[in-house]
């Protein structure tokens, strides 16, 4: 049994790419992420495994392992962690039992996600957060207990942080916004030093994904490849040279390999992205893609019955940023979907719409409101193919979908993806 002390110890320390990446047998399913279920607990989290998991296992994968996207809180993570609460040992043997595994765990939402104003607090706390940071730590911890030994796994986090309004004229916003990314590539760095270090005892190769989203820090290609080239490589190769005395290449290196891209294909489509483009100049650019989640957007082309039918679509729980593309290319954005929103795009007739609200993979439309699965090319699931990129399924908006899009369970839902992503991986 593995040491419960290592998987616990977090601190920050001052290697070798193993890859062993748990791959899977064409018969098995793909991996889904667990937020579509209520877990803020860890009891919610094992009471999601137990009837929800086990349930999608049987009809997926009954005869073969099944991986998880494992979402945990920062509650649930503490909890985990706990001496008082039952122990990660606990925790493995319930996955052992069920034939469930873990390679990636979903970190980006802190705190509630369900049945609540969620909004634009998934974001916080963000990287500029010491509570971040721990967080992610013990994410690690946990991530690097559970995989086998040799294995690489991932987490997922937010986009640095939600892009704040523009600078006033006194330049004090902007001045408090470098301030402000300075201490975000800190803390990231030093999350990269901890994964590091953990490759080095542990022998677990973990790489924290960023996953760009609309309206924040991150959110299109050229924003995390410059952010990569400009913030990240630029003051991290520089602080790791000075105070922990790695020479340019090893401090590059460093990075590169632990922090990587979480590739939403819905938040690419909501901002007009190919992800097959994205994806290429990404490795381009050197960048390491850890995960894929295969996910897709609401889309429409603007008309009275269009806006008419997005109003099922308004939820007072998510935050669902929205995107028009005008006649000439420019894109008008729109923080959420709201009937201000609506009223807004009506200038916009014939145009595209896209909205951030994540629609099931098997949606074909309706002939009024489509999906953006159609992005999902089979030259794109080549290119990942043969690149063997990790893939999960993301649609975790299944309690506010309004009703004529909802399958009649959670678990039918997920199903369904599931056979329509394995189908589309396969080219099917």
């Amino acid at each position: 049994m593995k040491n419960l002390e290592d998987a616990t110890l977090f601190w920050f320390g001052t290697s070798a790419f193993t890859g062993g990446y748990v791959t899977l047998s064409p018969m098995q399913a793909l991996p889904y992420c667990l937020n579509i279920h209520p877990g803020e607990s860890l009891a919610a989290v094992r009471d999601a495994i137990t009837t929800h998991a086990v349930a999608v296992k049987a009809r997926v994968s009954p005869a073969h392992a099944y991986p998880l996207g494992l979402r945990l809180s920062a509650a649930a993570a503490q909890e985990l962690l706990a001496s008082s609460a039952p122990s990660l040992e606990d925790f493995e043997e319930l996955l052992a039992q069920h034939d469930l595994t873990v390679s990636c765990i979903n970190g980006f939402p802190y705190g509630a996600f369900h049945g609540t104003a969620v909004k634009t607090a998934v974001y916080e706390p963000d990287w500029s957060k010491p509570e971040r940071l721990a967080y992610t730590g013990r994410l690690a911890g946990i991530l690097s207990f559970l995989l086998p030994e040799g294995a690489t796994g991932n987490i997922s986090t937010v986009p640095i942080g939600y892009r704040n309004p523009s600078p006033t004229e006194s330049g004090k916003r902007a001045d408090a916004e470098e301030q402000r990314m300075a201490v975000c590539v800190r803390q990231l760095v030093v999350m990269a030093e901890f994964l590091d270090d953990l490759s080095i005892r542990k022998n677990r190769d973990i790489v924290l994904a960023l996953e760009p989203e609309p309206d924040c820090l991150l959110e299109t290609t050229d924003d995390v490849i410059h952010w990569f080239e400009d913030e990240l490589l630029y003051q991290g190769i520089r602080w790791l040279s000075n105070n922990r005395q790695r020479t340019r290449d090893e401090a590059e290196a460093l990075l590169r390999r632990h922090i990587g891209i979480c590739l939403d294909t819905c938040h690419f489509a909501v901002a007009f992205e190919d992800p097959l483009t994205a994806l290429t100049r990404f490795e381009s650019a050197g960048l390491r893609v850890a995960r894929i989640q295969l996910s897709a957007a609401l889309r429409t082309t603007v008309s009275e019955d269009a806006l008419q039918r997005l109003r099922a679509f308004i939820d007072p729980v998510y935050l669902h940023q929205t995107k028009i593309r005008l006649p000439r290319g420019q894109i008008a954005a729109y923080p959420d979907l709201t009937e201000a929103t609506l009223d807004a795009a009506r200038e916009q007739t014939d145009c595209e719409l896209r909205t951030h609200f994540h629609v099931p993979l098997y949606f074909e439309g309706d002939g009024v409101l489509a999906s953006t699965h159609t992005d999902l090319t089979p030259a794109f699931f080549e290119h990942v193919r043969a690149r063997r990129i990790p893939l999960e399924v993301e649609t975790y908006t299944f309690d506010v979908l309004p009703p004529d899009l909802r399958a009649p369970t959670v678990v039918d839902s997920l199903v369904r993806e599931l056979e329509w992503a394995f189908r589309a991986t396969r080219g099917v």
